[in-house]
């Protein structure tokens, strides 16, 4: 794309800073209409902070705006889109209660001569909208009845119905499934040969080459670098992003499999359909499916944090009890859930309440808490995992992604005298090169030390990555196991996707499940 192009948004030196945080100091940054310029760095790198100052939530502390050459200062997120400019956060802006045209056009609905609602303006302007991106989608039906894929549809067409130059779409892929991808990037190449500006953000590396033209990479509230995608390699990326060379993403060291520790037999409730399978001390085994398969399901069955109606789980040769995360916690077993805010964190509590919430009896002595050795073992912790926080008091909510997550690792390393298995779900989702790099290296260190790991993703790259081995579901129910050698890419989808993988995968009871 030639650099003679006006930019549509052109940041010049900007600056933001919170009470003790330089947020961004001097950041360039722009794009041109038609362009979809990604944007990248790690948790905490400044990504957030500028996406708000486009959008008017923040106010930048220095430094200039342009949109089309012309000077802006944005003092709420109206006067972003009186310049037309949307974002589409990754926790979607929507009312769940209104129809898809109610959601369109909130704030905007036509008139009729008299000055009520014109709705059936309204819904064939929506009509029409959802076709020009190539969707089909009916205006009336209650948004909160939708997939997710089609609620960031909504988003977007609520973007166009405000004549939107530039759309800046927040880690839109995080919760799809591959055909859900495809679609939305189609809908983003039509964007683009409409003249559409879009602003990218995404830590998924494969993404950015697929769609973006440039890449803007971000460490520690500056601007590293921005090239065209084409110029770049995936390596060089995580190294602008981390500020060194990530030699190795996957680290796998050579498994040592012990004998059967988690025995699942007959598994069945919650939408899970007669699940059986074992994992063995030291041994890494993932959980692969699409979106809606039942996989993070699967994890809180096994812990007893959602509905078991038939089937036995034994851990250690020990029964875990139907229903009953108090006995699972007990018998040796832990649980990451896939949403760290919704049921892991507890948000206004502080760092170290945070990380020593399962494992308070270590510092109990009868009705009292011991807090300095509560104190002493959680800045252990934060040392060893390298969690980035200004204080042990620091309240969680105010720590990124990644360094939420290392925590809740942390949380059950506390345990680690009887710590058996550790039940993971989805991880690394909505965190940074990085720190999935230093998740995935405390995964295999914890393997090489005898724990068990379950490790549940809807992310193909990171499975085949750590996994030793592989079980693939669908619709509840377990369709296919392949080892580390057998497993790749289009295995995996076949046995996710289709009722018979043609060959590629064999339709098997897993083995082991009655070891």
């Amino acid at each position: 794309m030639s650099e003679s192009i006006q930019p549509m948004l052109e940041m010049r030196g900007i600056r933001k800073v919170f009470p003790g945080v330089i947020a961004l100091d001097d950041v360039d940054f722009d794009v041109r209409p038609g362009e979809v310029h990604a944007l990248l760095g790690e948790n905490g790198a400044g990504k957030s902070t500028l996406i708000k100052i486009i959008a008017g939530v923040y106010r930048r502390d220095g430094g200039s705006m342009l949109v089309d050459g012309q000077d802006v200062d944005f003092r709420s997120p109206a006067d972003a889109l009186e310049q037309r400019i949307k974002v589409v956060y990754q926790e979607l802006d929507l009312v769940d209660g209104l129809s898809v045209a109610e959601n369109v056009f909130l704030g905007g609905y036509p008139k009729t001569a008299r000055g009520f609602v014109d709705f059936s303006a309204l819904k064939s302007r929506t009509r029409a909208l959802l076709a020009d991106l190539g969707l089909e989608i009916d205006p009336d039906l209650p948004v909160g009845e939708l997939r997710v894929a089609e609620q960031q549809m909504v988003e977007i067409a609520r973007a166009l119905s405000r004549q939107a130059q530039l759309i800046v779409m927040d880690e839109p892929t995080s919760a799809l499934s591959p055909a859900e991808v495809d679609t939305l990037f189609a809908v983003i190449a039509r964007l683009k040969a409409r003249g559409v500006a879009i602003v990218y953000v995404s830590h998924k590396l494969d993404e950015i080459y697929r769609i973006a033209d440039r890449v803007t990479v971000f460490r520690d509230g500056k601007r590293v670098v921005t090239e065209e995608v084409a110029n770049t390699t995936p390596r060089q990326l995580v190294a602008w992003m981390v500020g060194r060379d990530l030699q190795d993403l996957f680290p796998k060291s050579e498994a040592h499999i012990g004998p059967p520790l988690l025995v699942v037999e007959g598994l069945s409730g919650s939408g899970l359909r007669d699940v059986s399978f074992t994992v063995h001390a030291g041994e890494v085994v993932g959980i692969f499916g699409l979106m809606g398969a039942g996989i993070n399901t699967l994890g809180r069955v096994i812990y007893g944090a959602a509905r078991r109606d038939a089937g036995t789980v034994t851990l250690d040769g020990a029964r875990v009890r139907p229903n009953a995360p108090r006995d699972a916690i007990a018998k040796g077993m832990g649980l990451l859930t896939e949403s760290r805010k919704d049921d892991g964190l507890v948000l206004p509590l502080s760092v170290r309440a945070n990380m020593t919430l399962a494992a308070l009896g270590r510092f109990a002595d009868l009705t009292w808490i011991r807090g300095g050795a509560e104190t002493r073992a959680a800045a252990e912790y934060v040392d060893r995992l390298g969690i980035k926080t200004p204080s042990l008091r620091q309240p969680i909510r105010y720590l990124s992604g990644g360094n939420q997550q290392k925590t809740l690792m942390a949380r059950w390393l506390l345990r680690r005298d009887s710590l058996k298995l550790l039940i993971l779900a989805e991880p690394t989702r909505g965190i940074d090169v990085g720190s999935k790099a230093e998740i995935y290296r405390l995964i295999d260190a914890m393997a090489q030390r005898g724990m068990g790991i379950l490790f549940m993703s809807t992310e193909m790259p990171e499975i085949l990555g750590i996994a030793d081995r592989i079980l693939v579901m669908r619709e509840g129910a377990i369709s296919a196991e392949f080892t580390r050698a057998e497993a790749s890419q289009e295995r995996l989808v076949a046995a996710a996707a289709t009722t018979e993988p043609e060959g590629e995968a064999t339709l098997v009871a897993p083995t082991g499940a009655s070891a």
